[in-house]
């Protein structure tokens, strides 16, 4: 009985730690991260049941935002997705172990801990190719508190791998680990305001099916980003993939705007849109300024939905190891932005830490997630890039 009981408590810890951290309190996700060497004491399987069920808990939105993107799938194709990732996630943490017992000889316990537990997350949610799907990393909740909150929480599994010997200071690391996260996302919640002049549009405007919806939406943006601007709007920012497919009917559309800010330099916008690319297109954001166009493409577009290989034509592009920083200026001000979907993973976010960037857009699309916590996780994990990198956040979303 014992043994039956053992795996699923495992389990039940990780999905307990996924539901109570996302969206709302991701400061405590790297509990799972601490966790881990724990558990892996108790058996090979430890550390797979754990993640296996943390990742479970984060990630059921998937069910019922698949169904409505793909309405003729039905529920089983998210079904799927939910699972399937899920084990992906999960299955790098079946070497922990194996890892552990090698480092061990040579770097000792708790250094040994420290490594195989980064080094696994880095698998499954950092690097590609698992990085390119891999949401909820449980690092982003140290994240938000800064590398203060990285290294406090290598120290916590430092001292949860030395076992119950050191089960008092690993306590006090833990505590100390949440109280700095905590302080983390509520200094956050109050630095993550826009520059003034800053605005960015949300809109209702569900999915956006057929050329002339898409007409029909740039038509109205554009009416609504001149109002901004006339009223003094210094940047707009628009959501995700809005305008639609940046041809010469959009241009034609947006040309008022570009000539706009031929004459009031001190003005920029940023349109959602795709713009062709080979049999396929490039997800991007295109900059107003100068009385000029600009594309700023994205890296990493949704699997399946968005970057399809399999099937070329309509594909959008997938470069997560593109050379080309997702930066931009406005004035003197260095703008990073994180379009949609690559919000929510750690590698596009990391690579713009290299940069500096000043400010944060992040534009999304969220029609398709309306009745899940996804959109509230998209958000969250916006906000902690934000707090990591030390930089205001500004949104802009389609629902």
């Amino acid at each position: 009985m014992k043994q039956a009981i053992h795996p699923l408590t495992l389990f039940l810890i990780g999905a307990a730690i996924g539901w109570f951290a996302w969206p709302h309190a991701i400061w405590l996700a790297p509990a799972a991260l601490v966790a881990i060497p724990v558990v892996a004491s108790r058996g090979w399987a430890g550390p797979f049941l754990l993640m296996l069920g943390y990742h479970l808990a984060t990630t059921w939105g998937l069910i019922h935002g698949t169904a409505v993107f793909f309405p003729s799938s039905g529920l089983f194709l998210g079904l799927a997705f939910w699972v399937g990732s899920s084990l992906i996630f999960a299955l790098p943490y079946l070497l922990y172990s194996p890892i552990f017992r090698k480092a061990r000889s040579v770097i000792g316990v708790p250094y040994a801990g420290v490594l195989t537990t980064v080094f696994l997350s880095a698998i499954s949610t950092v690097f590609p190719p698992l990085g390119i799907i891999g949401w909820t990393s449980p690092w982003l909740g140290a994240m938000s508190a800064g590398w203060t909150g990285v290294m406090l929480v290598m120290l916590g599994i430092a001292y949860a791998t030395l076992g119950r010997s050191q089960a008092a200071a690993g306590l006090a690391i833990g505590l100390s680990t949440t109280a700095t996260l905590w302080a983390g996302s509520f200094a956050l919640a109050a630095d993550s305001h826009a520059p003034a002049g800053w605005v960015g549009v949300n809109t209702n405007l569900g999915h956006l099916d057929s050329p002339l919806s898409y007409i029909e939406a740039s038509m109205r943006l554009e009416q609504r980003t001149m109002a901004l601007l006339h009223n003094g709007a210094h940047v707009v920012l628009l959501p995700e993939t809005v305008a639609g497919p940046w041809r010469a009917g959009t241009e034609a559309i947006w040309r008022p705007v570009v000539r706009w800010t031929a004459a009031h330099r001190n003005q920029t916008v940023f349109v959602g849109s795709f713009v062709p690319h080979g049999r396929g297109y490039i997800d991007a954001l295109v900059q107003i300024h100068d009385g000029q166009t600009r594309v700023l493409p994205d890296h990493i577009p949704v699997p399946f939905s968005m970057w399809h290989p399999w099937r070329p034509e309509g594909s959008f592009r997938m470069a997560p190891f593109s050379r080309e920083p997702e930066m931009t200026k406005v004035g003197a001000l260095r703008v990073g932005y994180l379009i949609c979907y690559e919000q929510l993973l750690m590698w596009p976010a990391l690579n713009l830490a290299f940069h500096n960037p000043q400010i944060l857009l992040a534009p999304a699309n969220d029609w398709w997630a309306r009745g899940t916590d996804i959109p509230a996780i998209q958000r969250a994990s916006a906000k902690a890039w934000g707090a990591f990198l030390g930089v205001p956040v500004l949104f802009a979303v389609n629902q």
